[in-house]
């Protein structure tokens, strides 16, 4: 099982940022400056501390998107987001269940046998370098 103590240990190193330093931005120049603002300003690692908590005590039933956003007044891009970034380091799992629709995501703990939705890895076509 999942300690609370690993959430501690979480929350001490955000926030995630995987993306080139930033927790990601669609490429336009007002995204960007979104990013590195909420990544700076501490809005990024409150929503990663929420999402991972959210999720410690969802445990085996795990979170939507939709469900995640509905809880804390996120919209679409601030709740995938999160959880996006989250599941690109590694640090929570996306099941090939669905519910509602959308993709379950619960802790590595949680995943109880379950198929797993692997992450595609996207590269950038003008430099080949991981997105």
């Amino acid at each position: 099982m999942i300690f609370e103590s690993q959430i501690a240990e979480l929350w001490k190193l955000a926030p995630v940022t995987p993306y080139a330093g930033t927790s990601g931005w669609s490429g336009t120049a007002t995204s960007e400056e979104r990013a590195v603002r909420e990544d700076g300003d501490g809005t990024t690692s409150y929503r990663q501390q929420e999402t991972m908590g959210t999720l410690f005590d969802a445990g085996y039933f795990g979170v939507t998107w939709k469900e995640l956003g509905d809880l804390y007044g996120w919209h679409h891009g601030q709740a995938s987001g999160v959880l996006s970034v989250l599941h690109k380091a590694g640090k929570i799992i996306r099941l090939k269940d669905r519910r509602n629709k959308s993709s379950i995501y619960v802790l590595p703990n949680y995943v109880n046998n379950r198929e797993i939705s692997e992450r595609k890895v996207k590269t950038c076509e003008n430099c080949g370098h991981e997105l």
